[in-house]
This record gives structure tokens, C-alpha cells and sequence, in this order.
């Protein structure tokens, strides 16, 4: 199989016209596209975010989709039944305008069944990072696990790309003590949707930044 590039997205948080315009910058001959996880919520448009991704799933299938702690959540609630109290605001606003128990469940059941990481030779992907430890990096409920820890990581020989925590630059920044690329620009503060190309050898070689656009929020 040839070895592509690879062309990484940031967390989207619902911001569907933002997320266009970076994926203007991807060329899908010479790029395996992959995202990070965090569709949903927080902006205007997570239904049409999730189908625009889906889509791309259907039309390139070595499309790389990583579950996010909001996709997680939202699937707990549709098919665990979590009471909507328990919801945070930005959920609770999804949900109204999102059938995801009857018209769009099919969008759920894609949310549920995303995997928490993507690994390959040069690179380890997953939404927000492993923990230095490796402890319950696979428990979804855990604070510890790869859909939601937050603090020192694991340095691994390959590199790591995650997003969950926004940069405070707006862009992605490079972690060299844990070597791990984060590329979460701040989307779901309506601050900047980021993209990465990743070279084969798992080096970084370009970076975009969109600024969100105001349709998104």
C-alpha cells in the first residue's frame, strides 16, 4: 500500500463553515485525512459538521474518525439513558436541535462506535492524549483515559497528536517533552479550527489556522 502524508483536524465543536474552508487546504491524493474527535457541540451546526464527516468517511474509507469525550457523552445519554439534567448547557442545546434519538440515531450509533485512537508506525492519535502513567487510558469513564485527561503525558518514540485541550496561541503547539503535537486551536471558544500535515516519516510540515467564522456561532 503507498504511504501517504497525513492531514490532520483539530476539535470542531458544530463549527461547519470553518471546517470547509480547512478542508480546502486538503489534498486527498497525496493525504489520509484524520480527525481528533470533538464534532459536536459548543457551535451552530453539529448535524451538518457530523454529516459532512460521514460523508468523507463514505467517499475516502482510510478516513480516520477518533471519538471525542463530547461524541462519548452525547452517546451515553441517547443509549444509556443519562438524565438531560446531567447535561452540560452545550449539550443540552445540541440535543434540541439534533434528533439523535429517532431521525439522526444513525449519527449516534456512529458516535458511539468511533474508536478512542489510531495508531500506526509514525504516529499515535487519540483525542486527548495518554496519560504518563498509562493508567485506565482506556476507561471512558475514568478522568485518566485517552477521551479526557488533561496533564503530563506519555513521551512515546512515535509521534502523538491530540486535541481536547485548547492552546492558549490559538494554533497548535508541539509539546516536546512528551513529544506530542496538540491541535486543538480553541474551536469551541469560536477562537481557530487548526489542520496539520504530517509527513510520512511522521514529521510535521504544514500547518493551517482558520479563524471561526461568526455563521458558526
Amino acid at each position: 500500500m503507498l504511504i501517504m502524508n497525513y492531514f490532520l483536524v483539530g476539535d470542531i465543536h458544530g463549527c461547519y463553515n470553518t471546517l470547509k474552508k480547512i478542508l480546502k487546504h486538503w489534498n486527498p491524493k497525496e493525504e489520509q485525512l484524520i480527525f481528533v474527535g470533538d464534532y459536536i457541540n459548543k457551535g451552530k451546526h453539529s448535524k451538518e459538521v457530523v454529516r459532512c464527516v460521514r460523508k468523507l468517511q463514505q467517499d475516502y474509507p482510510n478516513t480516520i474518525c477518533i471519538q471525542g469525550n463530547h461524541e462519548y457523552q452525547m452517546a451515553q445519554y441517547i443509549f444509556k439513558g443519562t438524565s438531560k439534567s446531567d447535561m452540560k448547557e452545550n449539550y443540552r442545546n445540541t440535543i434540541e436541535d439534533y434528533d439523535l434519538r429517532e431521525k439522526y440515531i444513525g449519527d449516534a450509533r456512529w458516535m458511539r462506535d468511533l474508536p478512542l485512537f489510531y495508531e500506526n508506525d509514525v504516529l499515535y492519535v487519540s483525542h486527548a492524549g495518554v496519560n504518563f502513567l498509562g493508567f485506565r487510558k482506556f476507561h471512558t469513564e475514568s478522568m485518566w483515559s485517552v477521551l479526557r485527561f488533561r496533564g503530563k503525558l506519555k513521551k512515546m518514540k512515535k509521534l502523538q497528536v491530540i486535541g481536547h485541550t485548547p492552546t492558549e496561541i490559538g494554533k497548535p503547539i508541539y509539546l516536546k517533552q512528551y513529544n506530542t503535537l496538540n491541535i486543538d486551536a480553541g474551536a469551541g471558544n469560536h477562537d481557530a479550527l487548526a489542520a496539520v500535515v504530517i509527513n510520512k516519516n511522521g514529521k510535521l510540515v504544514r500547518t493551517y489556522i482558520e479563524k471561526i467564522l461568526k455563521s458558526d456561532y
